[in-house]
C-alpha cells in the first residue's frame, strides 16, 4: 500500500488537473502557498490538516477525497 503522502500527492495533482489549474491558480484559490503545493505534489512534505481543508474547499471535494488511497476509491 502506498504511503498516504503519495496518495495525497496523486489525488491533489489529478483534481488540480481536472480544473485545468496551475499550481499558482490553486494557491490563489485556496490560500495555500504555491511552494507548499509543489512540495505536496512532489512528496517533499506532508500537508497540515488546515492545508488539506483549504485545498479540498478550493477543489470542490472533501478532505477525504484528497486522502483516499486509489484502491479504496
Amino acid at each position: 500500500m502506498p504511503e498516504l503522502k503519495h496518495a495525497f500527492a496523486d489525488n491533489l495533482r489529478v483534481r488540480r488537473a481536472k480544473k485545468h489549474w496551475s499550481q499558482q491558480q490553486l494557491a490563489e484559490a485556496s490560500g495555500v502557498g504555491v511552494d507548499a503545493i509543489g512540495k505536496y505534489e512532489r512528496c517533499d512534505c506532508s500537508p497540515t490538516l488546515e492545508s488539506i481543508v483549504k485545498l479540498s474547499t478550493a477543489l470542490d471535494c472533501t478532505p477525504n477525497d484528497l486522502c483516499t488511497f486509489p484502491e479504496f476509491k
